[in-house]
């Protein structure tokens, strides 16, 4: 994760793409808050959409490096696939993750 730790020291900052990370795994597993280190509320830390963040992140490295990240996303994501559902009014032109809905309580 040389790649990673290289793209923190020049256009992010160290540790941030395992909060954005955590991020995305908080937003899709239930439970996980309770379960996992507390991370930064400020302003400048939170982020709305941590997946669009990972996508960012995933095409800032090098292609040769996107794998070992990716196969830190794809649970969550598959997570995220399996407790959503397609939203047949979303526009085909938002990223994926965007066309999909929760379901209602």
């Amino acid at each position: 994760m040389a790649a990673v730790i290289a793209l923190e020291h020049t256009r992010l900052s160290p540790g941030h793409v395992a909060a954005v990370l955590l991020a995305w795994t908080r937003q899709v597993i239930p439970g996980t808050s309770t379960q996992l280190l507390p991370t930064c509320t400020c302003l400048g830390c939170r982020e709305d959409d941590p997946r669009e963040e990972l996508e960012q992140v995933l095409m800032a490295l090098p292609r040769w490096t996107r794998p070992h990240l990716y196969s830190l996303v794809l649970p969550i994501d598959r997570s995220f696939l399996a407790r959503t559902s397609p939203d047949p009014l979303a526009s085909p032109d938002r990223p994926w993750w965007q066309q999909r809905r929760r379901p209602t309580a």
